[in-house]
């Protein structure tokens, strides 16, 4: 909600108008105007009568931006609803870092217990790969970053790279050129993207889940509060040859990093007690599938 406060002195001789202006975020340009000719000139009335006009005129506007906000936010939610197209994703076992344990479901990653970070800073080498890989359409995924009622992770990395990228060897092996695009968290306030140059973001409150949009055809990466349903930014740039999810889970966090499950379209009940044999397929795909994966 916004909230806009102000005040001026006017002389009642000079001035015919009050009036308050101010601008959109679209460019949109609004004004509001009062006159206040003809307004008693007793002391203590006048001046109480003009601030009630103020304030009125400055609770208008306020509510103006409140509704334009609103307006926006349910532009932005209503735009990934349309354009996600959510597919199951899960860890690649066969090339599996050793220094991390994912579960039987391949839907859950961290650290082992006996890992131990030899460098300075971020553990790069801990990337896991998903065993999916697209080469066209559009795809969308969850990651939850606050597992079984643990604090939200401070140490990790999500987004994509190209397929064959098993071994990241630091910081600066995992770039763009070299087929990486991500988000990454390195503590309790820093978060930043891989571009170049790299990009530093203050995201509050931190995400407990982060959704994950790729567009392989458009060459776009984008990346949103998946409790909020909130846009948080996009990574522009051209993909070729298969691309595969990436999955970093830091190391010394309490909380793992769980990929979500794809939801299940609902059955209504004259489908249930009257099931198809042509219709047993579609039933068991997800509610949005994705548009193609060469997996």
């Amino acid at each position: 909600m916004f909230s806009v406060h102000s005040w001026t002195a006017v002389s009642l001789s000079d001035a015919q108008q009050v009036s308050c202006s101010f601008s959109l975020r679209s460019g949109e340009f609004k004004e509001g105007r009062l006159n206040i000719q003809g307004i008693v000139s007793s002391g203590p009335w006048k001046a109480l009568f003009l601030t009630f006009l103020i304030c009125a005129l400055l609770g208008s506007v306020g509510f103006i931006l409140y509704k334009y906000r609103e307006k926006l936010t349910d532009c932005e939610e209503g735009t990934l609803e349309k354009l996600k197209k959510e597919v199951e994703i899960t860890i690649d076992r066969e090339h599996l870092h050793p220094g991390l344990i994912v579960s039987k479901d391949c839907k859950m990653v961290r650290d082992r217990p006996e890992y131990k970070h030899t460098g300075e800073g971020f553990p790069y080498d801990l990337c896991a790969s998903g065993a999916q890989r697209f080469t066209s359409g559009r795809h969308y995924w969850e990651v939850e970053l606050a597992v079984c009622g643990s604090p939200p992770k401070n140490y990790w990395l999500v987004g994509v790279m190209k397929h064959g990228n098993f071994r990241s060897k630091g910081k600066y092996a995992l770039t763009p050129s070299r087929g990486f695009w991500l988000l990454g968290s390195y503590g309790p306030h820093d978060f930043y993207t891989n571009t170049d140059p790299p990009v530093k973001l203050s995201l509050t409150p931190r995400p407990e889940r982060l959704g994950v949009l790729f567009d392989y055809d458009h060459g776009q990466l984008s990346f949103y509060n998946g409790t909020e349903r909130k846009h948080l930014l996009t990574i522009s740039s051209r993909f070729s040859g298969s691309v595969v999810p990436l999955f970093n889970p830091g190391a010394g966090d309490e909380s793992p990093l769980r990929i979500l499950d794809c939801p299940k379209p609902v059955e209504s009940a004259e489908s249930s007690d009257n099931p198809k044999p042509e219709e047993s397929a579609e039933s068991s795909q997800p509610l949005l599938s994705n548009n193609s994966s060469d997996a």
